[in-house]
């Protein structure tokens, strides 16, 4: 646990000095504003899990991408090897810290767009806040792991761009989906899509489906991808370093 915590203070030193806590809120609060203008035309119930998938899922993706990178490039990814840290405790505390920075992201863009409309209609949004939450909080995770996933198997950012782009791309494209765009029920095997059910789920009543649909896939995808990423790490990162 010791060093588990020990961990987590290092990568949230690292995410502030690289002004992720600055750069992410000061984004969320412009995402936050352009969500009341679009509310009108798109109901809030979905625009705010669509801006989920779009926003923060991306930029979580990006801090992981970045945050591999500059690990490699200082050598403190080596150093991480040789120390009495487990390669679970690694993978945790990203996964932990990198979640946190993408809730309260989130929860500025859904509370900031709220109170916003608030302001300006008079009247209150509801919805589920721990199912909200929940989806945030389960979407952050897979969009960590999918990118420590990638990023172990590349040593330079230029290597990884596009890669990293063709997996970003099609896990953003569920938002054609929950618009109502395009309905085909091939979006649904993205490892997204689960999530933001769930985030749907907390602006309005789902069929039974979607409820198993939601929770049940929601729990494989992060178990297998856990697996993976501990799988990715060890091959590409540990046995590499021999």
């Amino acid at each position: 646990m010791n060093r588990l915590a020990s961990a987590m203070k290092t990568d949230i030193n690292v995410q502030v000095r690289n002004r992720l806590y600055y750069i992410g809120p000061a984004f969320s609060v412009i995402a936050a504003g352009i969500l009341t203008l679009i509310a009108p035309a798109v109901d809030l119930a979905i625009s705010i899990p669509v801006a989920m998938i779009l926003l923060v899922g991306g930029s979580t993706l990006l801090y992981v991408v970045g945050l591999i990178t500059f690990e490699k490039d200082e050598g403190t990814l080596n150093a991480v090897i040789v120390s009495p840290l487990r390669t679970y405790e690694y993978l945790l505390s990203k996964v932990l810290t990198l979640t946190a920075l993408a809730t309260f992201e989130s929860v500025i863009i859904a509370g900031g767009a709220t109170l916003l409309i608030f302001g300006r209609t008079q009247k209150m949004v509801t919805f589920n806040i721990a199912l909200l939450l929940a989806g945030i909080i389960a979407i952050g995770v897979v969009y960590t792991l999918i990118g420590i996933i990638m990023m172990v198997r590349y040593d330079r950012l230029t290597d990884a761009l596009v890669p990293v782009l063709a997996v970003a791309i099609p896990l953003q494209l569920p938002f054609l989906y929950f618009l109502g765009w395009l309905t085909h029920p091939a979006f649904l095997i993205v490892p997204t899509s689960a999530p933001t059910m769930l985030m749907v789920g907390a602006f309005r009543s789902l069929a039974l489906w979607e409820w198993l649909y939601a929770f049940s896939y929601t729990i494989m995808m992060i178990t297998g991808l856990s697996h993976w990423a501990y799988g990715s790490f060890r091959t590409h990162v540990i046995m590499k370093a021999g």
